[in-house]
């Protein structure tokens, strides 16, 4: 059953309800807010850790929620239930009801702490914060990163990461879900001061951060339950922030960065996981002379043949290997010319993905008999190593050169072999571009008695209602 603001004390359990009117009386509901034209409640909620709680309201009627908190054993926790109690308080004419009485204008904790600052002297306030910071390295960090000048001596961030970290750990150092959601709440809050230095042209302070935050958190990885993808997500983030700071960079800036993304990049952890990848990308976007390539070409090298290992059961992935080759791919375009690219893509071939790009460019030059030539191969040798997922590239590269040759035929049946096996939206409406509107119920119907799966064919039935 949906849950909707009519049903809700009647659809979440009786003792999840008891416990989110605690919450409410308790005051434990701080900074309700909502988006009139979103439709959309979010409020903090002070429990075992401060979590966020997101309440939409559908076009149905219904609401989607959501909670930061770990609780799993049904749809909704104490904290939905108590946001929801919040807002048939505080929004009673959002909601269609009458309020129960005049609702008083309620004064949230930050409220009373402005008006108590306002009352307090500036020597007491010093006197206060200096006292708090002894004992509360968080506070001490957080105040450091706020009135942080640009003193000439730049901030370590790092030690304000590594406290972040160190917070949400539990006995063995370990940080379980509870821990890596509290720790990367805290991440967050950095780089969003980061995100507002860059904004404000800082770039010095806010790539500090970001590195601080990379060097920091992808070793923790090993030892974090990030289930929640949040401390992921701030790595994540951090490294699509530093690849948009690169354009801002001068000379002597550019050549930091690139010297760090290549050290970071050859570090073992980072490969664990796609950062080192996207750390030699940032990279790649910073050569520009002859001695920064040749120091590129080196990193690349060193991590060729690391890679070009065999693991203990003799497999050598060439994901790594197709990674380093398009890189050496770029760094050709821009510095040898056309001509060196393409000699450079034939000999690298047998790689799928640098025969993929092979093919791409073959099509968009008008070479399409060599085009199909390495399609053909590709398919073969897929099908051959029962990569069945590449096959389908290749077929769907050739689907793209038969529309550019014209033929609708074969472009149909192309499109129609790889909706079936992958059900992908993409080829269905390509199909739908391509066959008569008279002949497409007949078309569909076909499809239907093709279909295999009971996922794709229910997809079928709501995108053609005229099937019923």
């Amino acid at each position: 059953m949906s849950l909707t603001f009519a049903n809700f004390k009647q659809v979440i359990p009786s003792q999840i309800l008891t416990r989110g009117r605690e919450y409410l009386r308790q005051g434990q509901i701080l900074d309700l807010s909502f988006d009139e034209e979103e439709l959309i409640w979010e409020a903090q909620v002070e429990g075992t850790d401060l979590y966020d709680v997101r309440i939409e309201l559908l076009v149905n009627g219904s609401l989607n929620t959501n909670c930061t908190c770990p609780y799993d054993l049904g749809e909704q926790c104490k904290h939905v239930a108590a946001v929801l109690y919040a807002i048939e308080d505080a929004f009673p004419d959002q909601l269609g009801t009458r309020p129960r009485k005049k609702p008083a204008k309620r004064q949230t904790r930050h409220d009373k702490l402005r008006q108590r600052l306002e009352k307090t002297s500036r020597e007491r306030l010093i006197s206060i914060l200096l006292e708090l910071t002894q004992s509360d390295r968080e506070l001490l960090n957080q105040l450091l990163i706020h009135l942080d000048a640009g003193d000439s001596k730049p901030m370590d961030y790092r030690r304000v990461v590594k406290d972040a970290l160190r917070a949400g750990r539990g006995e063995y150092g370990f940080l379980d879900y509870t821990g890596s959601n509290r720790a990367g709440r805290k991440l967050g809050e950095l780089l969003h001061q980061a995100e507002q230095w860059r904004a404000a042209g800082d770039f010095d302070r806010a790539i500090g951060v970001y590195q601080a935050v990379i060097d920091e958190t992808v070793p923790t990885m090993a030892h974090a339950d990030d289930s929640s993808g949040i401390l992921g997500d701030c790595i994540g983030l951090a490294l699509e922030s530093l690849a948009e700071s690169v354009a801002a960079q001068g000379g002597h800036e550019r050549e930091n960065l690139l010297t760090y993304c290549l050290e970071r990049a050859r570090r073992k952890e980072f490969h664990n996981w796609d950062w080192g990848w996207d750390l030699l990308a940032i990279a790649e976007k910073l050569v520009s002379t002859p001695p920064q390539r040749t120091l590129f070409t080196s990193a690349l090298d060193g991590l060729q043949a690391e890679i070009s290992k065999p693991s203990d059961g003799g497999f050598i992935s060439d994901y790594g290997l197709e990674q380093v080759a398009l890189f050496r791919l770029a760094l050709i375009d821009r510095f040898d010319g056309p001509e060196a690219a393409r000699k450079f893509l034939f000999a690298h071939v047998h790689l799928d993905r640098v025969r993929m790009e092979l093919i791409d460019r073959c099509i968009k030059a008008g070479e399409l008999e060599e085009a199909m030539r390495q399609i053909q191969t590709g398919i073969a040798s897929s099908n051959q190593r029962h990569v069945w997922g590449l096959t389908n590239q290749y077929q769907a590269l050739r689907v793209k050169l038969l529309q550019q040759t014209g033929d609708k035929t074969g472009v149909i049946e192309g499109a129609r072999a790889l909706w079936l096996d992958r059900g992908a939206e993409e080829d269905f409406e390509l199909l739908h571009s391509m066959v008569p509107s008279a002949e497409w119920l007949a078309f569909v119907e076909e499809l239907v008695k093709a279909t295999r799966r009971p996922e794709q064919l229910a997809w079928l039935y709501a995108r053609e209602k005229s099937l019923g």
